[in-house]
């Protein structure tokens, strides 16, 4: 297949779409909003992998600004998507249609050889029963079944019944998922997508489909399966099984589509930074603070609003910061910004007054909680990725009227995106140290 880079939100002209893909293939981006029009121009509002026709199309972030050390960075990005869908995301695809299945194979590819690498092949196991065999004696089998020799008002059992478990490495399903995986391995690889899903090539089986029945046979059985089997696990395997196997021809039919990845890549940004700089929203103070024994969480301290009528008094969602962390004696509000500033002649592409207005509004609603608990102060930010090595502080935002009731300005923070994205995959902090000096 070929293979091309495209950078997320970058305007093109229809024309230069339909030089990569067929009217019919643009059709279906637009359906799925991975294309969006935009005045005269269309954008992929997508980051990921998109396999359509014979095309492969790797969509990167907007703030990568080139393809120098693209294969690299675009390796991190897939790799981001998929921790940030392994924490957030339950794989279930028992409740879609055939179309949506097609959509979402290549996310199903992924999902079948990490969970072959982690878990191994279905198994089916068989318990053998024997008379004096090798295994665990079932003496439950050998007093209720066999008579014993009785001496000096002991019995003893000349004929144990015995019992041990083999592995069914001929059961039907076995064969399926091992068939399934191959078949997985063989498609992303001729993709040449193994690498960039940082996997490994992988030849199980020598069966092909038909060998296992016809695909209504194949699915029916899969079926009375499920009905049987209660273990979770094995439940979403014969699940990801009958939905592969039911939407695997659209995959191979002239014009397909389907992808990995996600249109709302700022959601992924705002999971990196909340793990990155530990968030503490959904904590109780009892674990955040030493002198507190309440089991109320940080979040819920933050007063709901009140709508009082004529039928009731009635309390609604609230607003919710992305992230709330303490550092050295400060209460520190953090919002993960999915934008890429423009400074020309004008500031262009920035977070609207809305969002600038919250994050006041945010300090304000712990204002008395922070005043209780003693901190030293308040240090407020956007946090906005950019394709640096370093951090860089661009300055703060103020809204005078808000500033004059004694709120901190917002402070306007651009974090190295590839740092940030190792430590998210690694698991690892990176210190507040790094976005303030204390002043």
């Amino acid at each position: 297949m070929n293979s091309i880079y495209i950078r997320e939100l970058k305007h093109y002209s229809k024309a230069e779409i339909l030089e990569i893909i067929d009217e019919k293939a643009f059709e279906k981006l637009t359906s799925y909003a991975i294309i969006d029009k935009d005045e005269d121009s269309y954008q992929f509002k997508f980051v990921g992998v998109i396999i359509v026709d014979d095309m492969v199309i790797n969509c990167y972030p907007k703030y990568i600004p080139n393809t120098d050390n693209i294969k690299d960075d675009f390796k991190q990005i897939i790799s981001v998507i998929k921790k940030y869908k392994s924490l957030n995301e339950e794989i279930d695809y028992s409740n879609e249609n055939l179309e949506d299945i097609s959509f979402n194979l290549l996310s199903m590819m992924v999902f079948f050889l990490e969970d072959y690498f982690e878990n191994g092949i279905y198994t089916n196991i068989q318990n053998i029963l024997e008379s004096n065999g090798n295994g665990e004696i079932d003496w439950n089998r050998t007093v209720n079944y066999t008579n014993p020799i009785i001496k000096n008002n002991k019995p003893y059992y000349t004929e144990l019944q015995t019992r041990y478990k083999i592995n069914d490495l001929f059961d039907y399903f076995h064969l399926l998922h091992e068939y399934i995986i191959t078949d997985c391995s063989r498609r992303l690889e001729s993709a040449g997508l193994i690498d960039l899903f940082d996997l490994t090539p992988v030849e199980l089986s020598h069966h092909e489909q038909d060998d296992f029945g016809e695909i209504t046979e194949i699915l029916e059985k899969l079926t009375k399966e499920l009905n049987v089997e209660f273990n979770s696990h094995k439940q979403k395997l014969l699940k990801s099984m009958h939905a592969y196997l039911a939407g695997k021809n659209s995959f191979s039919n002239d014009n397909y589509l389907t992808v990995f990845g996600t249109n709302t890549y700022h959601v992924v940004w705002e999971d990196v930074c909340r793990r990155v700089f530990g968030d503490k929203l959904n904590k109780s103070l009892r674990e955040i603070l030493n002198d507190s024994n309440s089991y109320t969480k940080l979040i819920d301290v933050i007063k709901k609003p009140e709508w009082h009528l004529k039928e009731g008094t009635f309390k609604v969602d609230t607003f919710r910061p992305d992230l709330i962390t303490f550092w050295n004696g400060y209460f520190v509000i953090l919002d993960a910004k999915y934008y890429k500033l423009k400074v020309t002649e004008k500031l262009e592409k920035q977070p609207g007054l809305s969002d600038v207005t919250k994050q006041y509004l945010y300090e304000l609603a712990y204002r008395e909680f922070i005043e209780e608990n003693n901190f030293k102060g308040v240090k407020n930010a956007f946090l906005m990725p950019s394709y640096e090595n370093q951090v860089e502080n661009k300055g703060y935002v103020e809204i005078g009227i808000l500033h004059d009731l004694g709120l901190e300005n917002i402070q306007v923070i651009m974090l190295p995106a590839g740092e940030m994205n190792q430590l998210y995959l690694e698991n690892r902090k990176m210190s507040i140290s790094r976005l303030f000096l204390i002043s």
